[in-house]
């Protein structure tokens, strides 16, 4: 025999049954940060026991609001990132949206057809990170578009954003090396084509170096963001000009940095010191921990989507600048009085 369906629960009935309005049910599922928690859970209850499930179809049609954040990062093979997006998620579903992610793999050209493809799905926002602010046709795409956008990582006085201060951050760890005794320092990067945050902190870099009176910050370019090149830091580390402390532009980086100066027979840091970008938990995992620059990625993907709702619900766009830290971990010492080199 066909079995028959349940018959389908209308708000008016689970606010029967709940004993509140048909509108404190509606603003339940579609505002509920601005219910009170008992109610909410005691609304979201009633729902699931008599099976009720808010059309979101139909109310999209109806709102032409789909309720519906996208996201675009450059990867979630970064730790950061993927926090980053933990933050996010959870103050969109806190108010009542779905996120729609996307990577993009550092390729300017996947991030401007993520963000045409997610626009036909009806977003009602744009969190992202684009390779470059200044040069970024997606965020021209986007202006002519009306729609709402926040930047994550990315800094610009021209579009609203969440991140730290790059340079400044970068500033901070030039000066702890400093104060450590190092004056040849390295800042070690992926391509720079693919990341303004990188190339802020090679400026901030340098800038503090200038002011201490340090030599020139030497710049060390991977063919990856997250990986090393032995052949590349080999190269880098000969002659009596060698850096005594590498500088990663973030903490994966740092990492594989690290593997690769093991196997050049160097011992971090009693032959040179290494330090990060980001302040990932793994760092303080390794033997011995990473000193690293930490930023608070939960919290920036969380202002970020806060910052984007509120562009949603109709307020001026703005920007949120958190606060970063040094993590002094055991791969920076004080330098030697002849720093080793790689053969």
């Amino acid at each position: 025999m066909a079995s028959r369906s349940s018959p389908r629960f209308s708000i008016i009935e689970v606010a029967r049954k709940a004993g509140v309005s048909p509108a404190t049910v509606s603003r339940a599922f579609n505002q509920p940060d601005i219910v009170h928690p008992d109610t909410l859970a005691h609304i979201r209850n009633v729902a699931k026991r008599a099976g009720f499930r808010p059309n979101r179809v139909g109310r999209s049609l109806r709102s032409g609001s789909t309720r519906t954040l996208g996201l675009i990062l450059p990867t979630l093979s970064n730790p950061v990132f993927a926090e980053c997006f933990e933050g996010a998620e959870r103050r969109a579903r806190e108010s009542g949206y779905s996120v729609m992610l996307t990577a993009t793999g550092y390729d300017p050209a996947v991030e401007s057809a993520a963000v045409q493809g997610l626009m036909d799905h009806q977003v009602d926002g744009l969190i992202l990170t684009v390779a470059d602010v200044a040069r970024s046709a997606t965020l021209d795409d986007l202006d002519s578009a009306g729609i709402p956008y926040v930047l994550v990582y990315n800094e610009s006085a021209a579009h609203p954003y969440a991140s730290v201060d790059n340079r400044a951050a970068a500033s901070d760890m030039v000066a702890h090396l400093a104060a450590l005794g190092h004056r040849r320092i390295a800042l070690v990067t992926g391509p720079l084509t693919a990341s303004d945050r990188a190339r802020r902190r090679l400026v901030g870099a340098r800038a503090c170096a200038k002011r201490l009176g340090l030599e020139t910050i030497q710049h060390i370019s991977m063919s990856s963001h997250t990986g090393s090149d032995a052949d590349v830091l080999k190269a880098a580390l000969r002659g009596k000009q060698a850096p005594t402390a590498l500088f990663c532009s973030n903490d994966l980086l740092a990492t594989a940095v690290i593997a690769d100066l093991v196997a050049l027979g160097l011992s971090v840091p009693a032959d040179i010191s290494v330090c990060g970008f980001d302040g990932m938990r793994f760092g303080a995992l390794l033997t011995p921990p990473l000193t690293t620059v930490a930023q608070p990625s939960d919290g920036i993907g969380e202002a970020a989507c806060s910052n984007l709702l509120a562009q949603i619900h109709g307020h001026p766009p703005q920007s949120d600048r958190l606060p970063h830290c040094i993590v002094v971990g055991g791969t920076a010492a004080p330098v030697r009085r002849k720093a080793s080199s790689a053969a």
